[in-house]
């Protein structure tokens, strides 16, 4: 694979808290491992296997974010999957599991450095 066509992209997942004046709060997930993170996340394959990324997982902020990494073989299969990615995010169906927040993405130069990155908007507690 060549390091030219890799990225990275940031997942957390929230759930729901109520207080005893019925209020809600978010909290973030803690995972136990990185198949633990994969299970919750519930990822579509096509956005896992779309175009044959390479794909790594790692743990990261106290195990509370999962960062997935892809690589890909070509300009136009990272541009492909992209599409098919964006067309799922269009309509809802990236992962199978409404309380993931998908917060951050890094487009990584050819020595790995960050080329370009963009935070999503947060949740409404941060």
């Amino acid at each position: 694979m060549a390091v030219e066509y890799k990225h990275n992209e940031y997942f957390r997942r929230r759930f729901t808290v109520t207080e005893e004046d019925s209020s809600l709060r978010y909290e973030l997930d803690t995972f136990t491992n990185v198949e633990d993170a994969k299970t919750k996340m519930g990822f579509h394959n096509t956005y896992l296997t779309s175009n044959s990324p390479t794909v790594t997982y790692a743990l990261a902020d106290s195990d509370k974010t999962l960062k997935v990494t892809f690589e890909f073989a070509s300009g136009d299969d990272q541009d492909a999957w992209k599409t098919a990615v964006t067309n799922m995010s269009d309509s809802s169906t990236a992962w199978y599991n409404g309380d993931i927040e998908w917060f951050k993405i890094e487009w990584l130069n050819a020595d790995g450095s960050v080329a370009n990155a963009h935070d999503f908007d947060p949740w409404p507690d941060e």
